[in-house]
């Protein structure tokens, strides 16, 4: 059976054999098997053993023998490197297959889009596949051992707050430290713990909409609004809103949960140049403070977590259990489909053009994203009239149809159109899942755009850092062009409102690498970067897509907010029973719980 097994109901399913009346599950640590079984009952049932997405192609677990799976191995096979899509049509979705076959890696508790938090990066042990071809059988042989690595070896199946008040006493007494779950899609590992009791948030799936949503304890105009548990999706979002007329500011990959790191980190969009970041947006949350008391958050009571939660970081100040953010009526919008054969030149000669044009472009509310590597800029935009849009973009269409490329620009009904092929790949294509990913960032101001020659020095920094990366993209979601909000009431890094896009930077291993791979990956990613952070003193990243080794990162990702966030984080968490890694008031890199990390 998967993870979805409860605790206490299979001893086969035991991690390693109990032994002097102590759960070994989370190593050394005090709990005794008597302890997990008085939590399980006040959970109701509902506290799982956790393994990795993995684990039923492997005759060996931990050094013991195991039966493979060989029908949950092939969904895992033929799902493993991408979590995009919602379903996979050889398996129907009914009541059996939804329990032990999970959709895609956002249904699995034990997967994550960065593969690597699998495992420990820093001891080369994991349970993963060969990305490049997932059923090659030396990746899983006998003699390799499926190692149970930063999945929390138990979680909770989070169904309401009662289960996270239990979760902090628990940890508090027992000195568990504990991990926040929701999608797994967390480039920086803050999700993965090993020897964690994990909290799983993906379950708490609802949503509601409301025309005249007023945040409890205020007296304030009503605003259009949806309410949605901490576990709802972007696809679950999307669908709801085509159906009801409206469109809500979102992020580009639909497995990503609206309520977690994406919004609480701040939450860019293709749509926040027009309305602005998703923690703009964000008008209520609930949530269990590490006090174990439940909260609402908003502009009228407990403002100050409601600034941390609108910027600070999600698995910090406490977990979220419910977010409300303001909806917009259904409209058309302009798209920018930009094309060109991929070569060098190629892209050197689009990225001259798209410098001496984006900070016009940004102001007119396009946003999307150009990747190199498939030669592609996607653009979209309500603020133009169709004949407005194709005269803006005429330049780019003109000189990438010359070049043998396919470029146009034409109308959609609504965002869910756009999202909707973006997400099959004929609008753009996402980045790619089920590797993993040593990631970098750099946000780019618009003052880099301003001269000639700063436009010619960024375009030499641009092209060299592609060429330091596997995968790398531009990221035009910023709220440049938005002309709401500055933002003083979140605690988003300011810098945010004046730059024009993102540089994300990815390279990979293999599954079979050797520490001195991983550490090169994470150092050219870091050497990619680079170029960029030494033409932009002052600016920053974006600390859900970071490098792992920010430099300065209090700095780089909240600037000034930061002595601020870290009296809230002492204010709700004087006892620091949440930590992350480069989170608000971090314990630091030689904490036990950070040793996978390289």
């Amino acid at each position: 059976m998967t993870s979805q097994m409860s605790f206490g109901m299979s001893p086969s399913l035991s991690l390693i054999p109990l032994a002097s009346g102590q759960s070994p599950l989370c190593g050394s640590l005090a709990p005794t098997t008597s302890d997990w079984s008085a939590l399980n009952a006040t959970l109701g049932g509902r506290l799982y053993y956790g393994q990795p997405w993995a684990k039923p192609c492997f005759s060996t677990y931990n050094g013991n023998n195991v039966q493979p799976n060989e029908q949950e191995c092939r969904y895992v096979q033929e799902n493993f490197f991408n979590n995009h899509s919602n379903f996979n049509l050889q398996y129907p979705m009914n009541a059996f297959n939804r329990l032990f076959f999970p959709v895609n890696r956002s249904n699995a508790f034990g997967a994550y889009a960065a593969t690597q938090y699998e495992g420990c990066m820093s001891t080369g042990d994991s349970c993963v596949l060969d990305w490049l071809n997932p059923s090659n059988p030396e990746a899983f042989a006998p003699q390799q051992d499926c190692s149970h690595g930063g999945v929390s070896p138990l979680y909770i199946d989070v169904r309401k707050k009662e289960d996270v008040i239990a979760a902090f006493k628990f940890s508090r007494k027992q000195k568990v430290p504990l991990a926040i779950k929701n999608t797994g899609h967390d480039f920086m590992g803050r999700s993965a713990v090993p020897h964690s009791l994990g909290l799983w948030m993906h379950n708490l799936k609802y949503i509601s909409h409301k025309l005249d949503f007023v945040a409890e304890g205020c007296h304030l105009t009503g605003q259009s609004a949806l309410t949605f548990g901490a576990g709802t999706q972007f696809y679950d979002i999307s669908d709801f809103t085509e159906k009801h007329g409206l469109q809500m500011v979102s992020g580009s990959d639909q497995s990503v949960g609206a309520a977690g790191g994406w919004a609480q980190g701040g939450g860019h969009s293709p749509l926040t140049p027009t309305y602005g970041m998703g923690a703009d947006r964000t008008l209520q949350y609930k949530i269990v403070t590490p006090d174990g008391v439940f909260r609402t958050a908003n502009a009228c009571q407990n403002e100050d977590l409601f600034f941390a939660l609108r910027g600070g970081g999600g698995g910090t100040f406490g977990v979220v259990l419910e977010a409300t953010m303001m909806v917009s009526p259904k409209e058309s919008f302009r798209v920018a489909n930009i094309n060109w054969p991929v070569t060098n030149h190629n892209l050197e000669t689009v990225l001259g053009v798209f410098l001496d044009n984006i900070t016009t472009i940004a102001k007119n509310g396009w946003g999307g994203y150009l990747t190199p590597s498939i030669g592609n800029l996607i653009l979209i935009t309500p603020k133009l009239e169709i004949d407005a849009a194709q005269g803006m973009m005429k330049s780019l269409v003109d000189l990438t149809t010359g070049l043998g490329g396919a470029s146009s620009v034409t109308e959609v009904e609504s965002y869910d159109e756009w999202f909707k092929g973006w997400v099959a790949g004929t609008m753009g294509s996402q980045d790619p899942v089920g590797l993993p990913i040593a990631f970098a960032s750099r946000l780019i101001p618009a003052k880099n755009h301003e001269t000639e020659h700063s436009r010619l020095e960024l375009k030499d920094a641009l092209m060299n850092a592609f060429a330091n990366s596997a995968f790398s993209q531009l990221h035009i979601t910023t709220p440049y062009g938005f002309n709401g909000t500055k933002g003083l009431d979140t605690s988003v890094h300011p810098i945010w409102r004046s730059v024009l896009y993102q540089v994300i930077f990815v390279n990979s291993w293999f599954w079979d690498a050797t520490h001195a791979d991983r550490a090169l990956a994470f150092s050219q990613s870091t050497k990619a970067v680079n170029f960029l952070r030494d033409i932009t003193p002052g600016s920053g990243a974006y600390h859900n897509e970071a490098d792992i080794h920010e430099p300065n990162f209090e700095e780089s990702f909240w600037n000034g907010h930061y002595p601020r966030l870290l009296e809230i984080k002492q204010k709700y968490d004087p006892e620091h029973i949440l930590d992350c890694w480069h989170c608000v008031g971090w314990k630091g890199a030689k904490d036990p719980q950070y040793r996978c990390y390289i």
